[in-house]
Formats: C-alpha cells, sequence, structure tokens
C-alpha cells in the first residue's frame, strides 16, 4: 500500500469524474480519491462504503472492504484472525461501520468465502482399530 499523489492533469479529471459518480460530500472525497487512484494505476479499492462500492463496480473497478483486506491478510506466518478481530474491535470502537464484531470475524468470513473453512480434527482411532469399530474406553481399563 502507498499514497499516490492525483495532481496531474489527466488524474485530477479523473477524481473530479469520481467526485461526479459517488457525491461531493466530505466522505464522498475520500472515496472519489481512492476510487481515481485505483482506476488510474489498475488498483483494487477499499470502502466499506456499500453505496460507494455499488457506484465503483458499476464502472469497473475491482472493490472490497476492510474485512477482506484484513482476511486476506490473515495466513501462516502473516496475521492472525485473533489479530484481524481485535482490529476490527479498534475500528468499531471509532464508529468505522463493520458487518461483523472481531469475535464474529472468522465465521463470517468463512461463510463469505474469504476463509478457508477448517474442518475440525478427529482424533485418530487407536491401533489395530478401523473407523468402523468402537474404540474401548480407558476409564473402564
Amino acid at each position: 500500500m502507498q499514497i499516490i499523489a492525483l495532481d496531474q492533469p489527466a488524474e485530477i479529471q479523473c477524481f473530479a469524474d469520481w467526485v461526479r459518480r459517488v457525491g461531493a460530500g466530505a466522505r464522498d472525497m475520500g472515496e472519489a480519491s481512492v476510487f481515481a487512484a485505483a482506476d488510474i494505476h489498475s488498483g483494487i479499492a477499499i470502502t466499506d462504503d456499500r453505496d460507494a462500492t455499488r457506484v465503483g463496480r458499476a464502472h469497473g473497478l475491482t472493490v472490497h472492504g476492510t474485512i477482506w483486506l484484513l482476511a486476506g491478510g490473515c495466513g501462516p506466518g502473516k496475521l492472525t484472525e485473533i489479530g484481524a478481530g481485535a482490529i476490527i474491535d479498534a475500528l468499531r470502537q471509532t464508529d468505522h461501520r463493520l458487518p461483523c464484531t472481531g469475535a464474529e470475524f472468522p465465521a463470517f468470513a468463512r461463510r463469505h468465502g474469504l476463509l478457508k473453512v477448517v474442518s475440525p480434527r478427529q482424533p485418530a482411532a487407536p491401533e489395530g482399530f478401523t473407523s468402523g469399530d468402537v474404540a474401548p474406553d480407558p476409564a473402564l481399563g
């Protein structure tokens, strides 16, 4: 991720086009600048504004939200699901509107195909038993 200046005439025109599409309110200007940068540089726009997302996608942009970004960062040696949940809770404390809490993040992200579904581990059967056998209860001796 990087900061990109939009100061060339074609970039300013692109920004103006996005302002006309998403609106000229204080929040809309931020969305317009993100969309212009993504448009100019063939990037991915990140926003949690549903209306802006619809507009961006209708005009051919690839647009995703914070949950998608955090889920993409989860993996071995990267951000943990618990860490992503902590970020979500911190953002929500600043009145950032997100579709789930930090505790709900893993299930929400899996339900929407953003995280791999983890199958529960089955304990290994004792040696000599097949999956159809009933293992003896070790407490019974």
